[in-house]
């Protein structure tokens, strides 16, 4: 028994292992959010102040690692990389002990590989190589604060107390909220004195080190470009916000949830029937009738996977089955502070979930309210603690139903069954996605990664065409091309590495285009990328139309690569292609 329990809490880290080899070098995606992640901390290595020389809409902590990793190793892909699998184990260990402090040990391994499976390597994104490094820093932080202050003793205050710390100096409003849950917390057990350590000392030393790194630098900057954008966010991040929590298309997101449901139901009724008629029969037969419904869900795991061809398009619609997850736990979260306002004792399935773990979860859930699923940015991050908690209670709920005499003791087993056929199929899927046709290596002189054709084919050739830039030369992109400038190790003629929506307004442009005309780069780069979520998609038709006409009226193509490559090939156009352009000679 102490053997099975100990192979049993080495399934998730297993699970990690396997789609790591699975998806090696595949986390990355050059044209979005990478050149940013690469190019400020490797500029804050190189000497340039963050907010006052360098646009970053967050707090330092993340950049001062990435510069850290580039000041001892040089432009290195995989040691940056590195310090995001870090984080990534760190958070797994995490839920591990969340988990295991919630079931049993044989059920808190199945569902910490859930989350894995589910959330941690999905593309874009993933905790390999995030999107966001502050995010990740931020939320794992943040479990391990909830972690420790809310079922650990107070000698693990401190602990605690720097994960907040850490947590405000990624994401200064994620540290702020978990400052505040873990407060909430504190207060409803009647220890006020933790507070000392749990919450004035992350909001004084936040404070300070803020203070520290904005001296100098006026607070208009510190609000458009630096990391008191949270006080007055664009609308096109407010969009994006609202696009990630589902909100901008409520009557759709609406109806996936409700589809997502029925699934559910009708895959929780056909367990429970099983139950009650195995309950009901002799051997063999109460096995055969357990066996038969495990395999309708496997083979219904199957056609999702590989759908025939008559089917494809009809199971393309389907939403994820973990839809309904976040606005369950937000809703628990809910419940259970107005419980607590009440003075009430928790109840029901997640009464064992401590009140700033519930909490914690809910607040991640609302991130992604109507659209948790297996893509998109913020799912890796906010998603695998609410998946923690939602098996958590399926396994509560089993139990419940499973001592009643309608359906009987197997449902247990039945839906723990079920939960290892959808991290079976889960775990299929990541594999699939990253091991299927169409995928090939690009060198970098930074380090390799791997893409999808044909974006694989126009990285590769840009990097060709790139390669006559003389060391230490420019390269300005659209909508960013810091990947190629880390790995190349060029500079850029901005401040901000980006041009998505509500990085510039109108006189930001402006300067932008000035810097275009008395600095012209060496290279630009236009990408055919298009913007997710902010309303506006195609940079120069939607957005920053005068900074893309400026650009283009002061160059020349001399290369263009990929599918899409034609003459006036302009961003938003159906295929993809990447351009280089080079200033056109001044005329005599």
């Amino acid at each position: 028994m102490k053997k099975l329990r100990r192979l049993a809490r080495a399934l998730p880290y297993a699970v990690f292992v396997l789609l790591l080899g699975a998806s090696w070098l595949g986390w990355i995606e050059p044209y979005v959010d990478s050149g940013r992640e690469l190019m400020v901390p490797w500029r804050v290595a190189q000497g340039e102040r963050l907010y006052a020389d360098v646009h970053f809409h967050h707090g330092p902590l993340a950049p001062w690692l990435g510069a850290a990793s580039d000041a001892l190793f040089g432009r290195s892909l995989p040691a940056r990389t590195a310090i995001a699998g870090l984080l990534a184990l760190i958070q797994l260990v995490a839920l591990d002990r969340i988990a295991r402090g919630l079931l049993v040990a044989e059920r808190a391994a199945l569902a910490t590989s859930l989350a894995v499976a589910a959330a941690f390597f999905v593309r874009p994104g993933g905790w390999m190589f995030p999107f966001s490094v502050d995010c990740a820093i931020a939320v794992a932080a943040l479990t391990w604060a909830v972690l420790l202050a809310g079922s650990g003793p107070r000698s693990w205050d401190g602990a605690a107390a720097f994960c907040l710390l850490a947590a405000t100096l990624a994401r200064v409003e994620m540290g702020l909220a978990g400052i505040a849950i873990v407060t909430v917390h504190v207060l409803a057990r009647r220890e006020p004195l933790r507070l000392l350590r749990l919450a004035f000392f992350p909001l004084a030393a936040g404070a300070a080190a803020y203070a520290a790194v904005s001296y100098g630098i006026p607070r208009e900057r510190l609000v458009e470009d630096g990391w008191l954008r949270v006080l007055d966010p664009p609308e096109a991040f407010r969009n994006v916000y609202r696009a990630y929590a589902g909100l901008d298309r409520l009557g759709l997101r609406a109806a996936e949830l409700a589809l997502a449901g029925v699934m559910l139901v009708l895959a929780a009724a056909l367990v429970c029937l099983a139950a009650a008629a195995a309950s009901r029969v002799e051997a063999p037969a109460d096995r055969a009738l357990e066996a038969a419904a495990c395999a309708v869900l496997a083979v219904a795991a199957w056609v999702t996977l590989r759908p025939p061809a008559s089917l494809a398009g009809t199971l393309a619609l389907l939403p994820p089955l973990v839809r309904p997850v976040p606005p369950l736990i937000a809703a628990a979260a809910v419940w259970r502070l107005a419980l607590r306002i009440l003075r009430r004792e928790p109840a029901g399935l997640l009464a064992r979930v401590p009140d700033a773990v519930l909490w914690l979860a809910g607040f991640f859930a609302t991130r992604i309210l109507l659209t948790g699923g297996y893509g998109g940015p913020y799912g890796s991050f906010f998603l695998p603690l609410p998946l923690v908690l939602a098996a958590a209670g399926i396994f509560a709920l089993a139990d419940r139903l499973g001592a009643s005499p309608a359906i009987g003791p197997r449902l247990p087993r039945l839906a723990g069954a079920a939960l290892g056929i959808f991290l079976i199929a889960r775990s299929a899927a990541v594999v699939l996605s990253y091991r299927g046709p169409g995928w090939a290596a690009v060198a970098t002189p930074a380090g390799s990664i791997r893409l999808p054709e044909p974006v694989a084919g126009a990285t590769r050739d840009a990097f060709a065409g790139l390669s006559r830039v003389p060391p230490g030369g420019t390269l300005a992109g659209f909508p960013e091309a810091g990947f190629f400038a880390y790995a190349l190790g060029l500079r850029g003629p901005f401040r901000t590495e980006q041009f998505f929506p509500g990085h510039l307004d109108a006189a930001g442009e402006q300067r932008a285009i000035a810097v275009l005309r008395e600095h012209p780069p060496d290279v630009l780069l236009f990408a055919n990328v298009l913007a997710v979520g902010e309303g506006q998609r195609a940079f120069g038709t939607d957005y920053l139309r005068a900074l893309d006409a400026a650009a283009r009226a002061g160059s020349a193509t001399v290369a263009i690569y990929g599918p899409g490559a034609r003459p006036g090939a302009r961003i938003g156009d159906p295929e993809f292609f990447v351009e280089l352009r080079v200033p056109k000679a001044p005329k005599p």
